[in-house]
């Protein structure tokens, strides 16, 4: 999706060069990609612990591997609407259909897993119709964006560059945000250029990804996740409790809202 090299790229002068050289270098289809990090996760002050993690990802598809030091602790695949994870440790499986109506849905969570690839039809149409005001040091892009469940205020900055640095999304209907996730600066990978780390907070949770590793992957050897063991218990998404034991995996409240 990034090009490739050390050219210099031209700082743009207007709120419309911006956003035309950001929608050139991150909005466009992300090919088949792996690569791998380190997720730490924070609430308050507290942390919450680590996982290495490795992730793929191909068309709707995203496979997500994460270890606890040598011990493989989750495994998730999203496929279209459809969503498995495996908590290992907990020896539990979680399986269904993402809500359509709670937070973002299926292709905003999809978005969140990879927040580098604003090349959706649904997002880059958005933010075509955005519009864009300077802010100090760089630009910001604001607008709404359409979900299953409703229509969401989104605020993305950009540094002098164009290279996105802020996305704060609102909830649909009502005041308050939804989720902010921040990008560091870019850095280019065997892949191509991906922003060094990405963070999502939600409330006084924060989880940070460092990226290690991205690269061009071969759509013939995607993998999903393994199947749950069969001595596991398997829950479905719509038990609430399912969603808690995901929050507390993450280090996430109860109280905070899903995306």
């Amino acid at each position: 999706m990034f090009a490739a090299g050390c050219a210099r790229v031209p700082v743009p002068t207007s709120g419309a060069d911006a956003r035309a050289r950001f929608l050139e270098a991150y909005a466009r289809a992300e090919p088949a990609s792996r690569g791998a990090g380190l997720l730490s996760a924070r609430r308050g002050a507290k942390r919450q612990g680590t996982l290495d993690l490795r992730w793929a990802s191909v068309a709707e598809s995203v496979v997500v591997v994460g270890y606890a030091g040598p011990v493989r602790a989750l495994d998730a695949t999203l496929l279209g609407d459809s969503i498995y994870v495996a908590l290992r440790p907990m020896d539990l499986g979680l399986a269904g259909l993402v809500p359509r109506d709670q937070g973002l849905g299926a292709r905003g969570l999809r978005f969140l897993t990879r927040p580098w690839d604003f090349s959706s039809p649904w997002f880059r149409d958005a933010l075509e119709r955005t519009s864009v005001e300077p802010v100090e040091k760089g630009w910001r892009l604001s607008g709404t964006f359409d979900s299953d469940s409703g229509a969401h205020p989104y605020a993305l900055e950009l540094d002098p560059k164009g290279d996105p640095r802020r996305l704060r999304i609102g909830r649909a209907g009502i005041e308050g945000t939804l989720i902010v996730v921040r990008y560091g600066p870019p850095r280019s990978y065997r892949g191509g250029r991906l922003p060094r780390w990405i963070e999502w907070e939600r409330g006084p949770s924060l989880l940070r990804l460092v990226v290690d590793q991205y690269a061009r992957a071969s759509p013939g050897r995607f993998r999903h996740s393994p199947a749950a063991d069969p001595e596991w218990d398997v829950m479905t998404l719509d038990d609430p409790r399912s969603r808690d034991l995901l929050r507390r995996f993450l280090g996430i409240g109860a109280d905070e809202v899903e995306p």
